[in-house]
């Protein structure tokens, strides 16, 4: 019987590792099969250079990153649906994120992404010992909200839980991408990995790029 996708899947992967080649997943929501796949590619680079021990935290980085991505594709067609419009209050917009945007809206706002190509990639790569993690979907970002995602992952390195971060520095606007970015700043210092290897970027008319740099050496 010949292989499926799901069964050919992990030789592929070690041999892009072994390779020293990048390792791609293309999304459109998150679901269980694409964590698995990430999962596994993430554990045996780990494995390669003996730090297992940083798994759940980086793949819990990579779960909020991606989750960032499908949910910003997510409100960009809810824009263009004209369920949510320019003139709606930040704390309207958020209510209606949480209505709709559960796991099964999310799976149904997923296949609408698919079909606009508004697609969140996930690499996964090794450079000089480093492993590089980066997150890009097809939305850019303006410099408004680039202003005040930097002020989130600049603030939120100054706290030690998210918990201590949320209380302090309540955002509603963190729906779309405040809270879960945060996050990630925090899960990097419980493994002693500085903020600023973590950023933001967008080129401003296609695309957003979330990348973090973990010294495999160096932790």
């Amino acid at each position: 019987m010949p292989a499926t996708r799901e069964t050919s899947i992990e030789p592929e992967i070690l041999s892009a590792i072994n390779r020293g080649s990048d390792i791609v997943f293309v999304s459109y929501s998150m679901l269980d099969l694409t964590e698995e796949k990430i999962r596994y590619a993430l554990g045996k680079i780990l494995e390669k250079y003996g730090k297992e021990e940083l798994l759940t935290p980086l793949f819990s980085c990579i779960k909020e990153l991606i989750s960032n991505a499908t949910k910003a594709n997510a409100k960009q067609i809810l824009f263009e649906e004209g369920i949510i419009n320019k003139d709606d209050t930040i704390m309207e917009i958020v209510k209606k994120l949480k209505n709709i945007l559960n796991e099964e809206g999310l799976l149904s706002y997923g296949v609408k992404s698919k079909l606009k190509k508004l697609s969140t990639r996930t690499f996964l790569k090794v450079y000089r010992d480093n492993l590089i993690i980066e997150v890009i979907n097809n939305l850019p970002l303006s410099e408004k909200d680039m202003k005040r995602i930097k002020e989130r992952i600049e603030t939120a390195s100054h706290y030690d839980s998210i918990a201590e971060f949320y209380m302090e520095n309540p955002d509603p606007a963190a729906e779309g991408m405040g809270l879960g970015l945060s996050m990630v700043v925090l899960l990097l210092k419980s493994i002693n990995v500085n903020y600023r290897n973590f950023t933001v970027t967008s080129d401003g008319a296609r695309k957003t790029y979330a990348r973090v740099t973990i010294p495999l050496l160096q932790i």
